[in-house]
């Protein structure tokens, strides 16, 4: 999902359109580092312990980088021979990955409208 078409500052309530994951968490955030006691490089925020989900948090500030799309090929094909093996249904593919699939309408116009004119960044 790209960031840029997001007003800035988020609210405590924006979601990614694809998967429905809070952007306002600890994990979507310049400061978020696991090498520090609470997993903050700010020592004058709160203490978070749910870093996956939305917070208050007044220090956070967009990572563009936070999300790294993952070629996770192999694992699906692990997960979907596990599944056949016990006779289960095959386990939905992550949304998030397969984002370009899932674009609404206007989206996938506004794709194709950036592409035309060099502007896919």
């Amino acid at each position: 999902m790209a960031l840029k078409n997001l007003l800035i500052p988020f609210s405590r309530y924006e979601e990614c359109i694809n998967c429905n994951a809070d952007l306002h968490a600890c994990i979507a955030c310049k400061n978020f580092n696991l090498s520090v006691s609470n997993g903050c490089n700010e020592d004058r925020a709160d203490l978070i312990v749910e870093k996956e989900k939305a917070n208050f948090c007044e220090y956070f500030y967009a990572n563009t980088a936070a999300y790294q799309k993952q070629n996770n090929a192999e694992a699906a094909a692990a997960r979907a021979k596990l599944a056949e093996l016990f006779g289960e249904e095959p386990p939905e593919p992550d949304t998030c990955s397969g984002a370009a699939s899932t674009l609404s309408e206007g989206d996938k116009a506004l794709a194709e409208l950036k592409r035309l004119f060099g502007d896919e960044g």
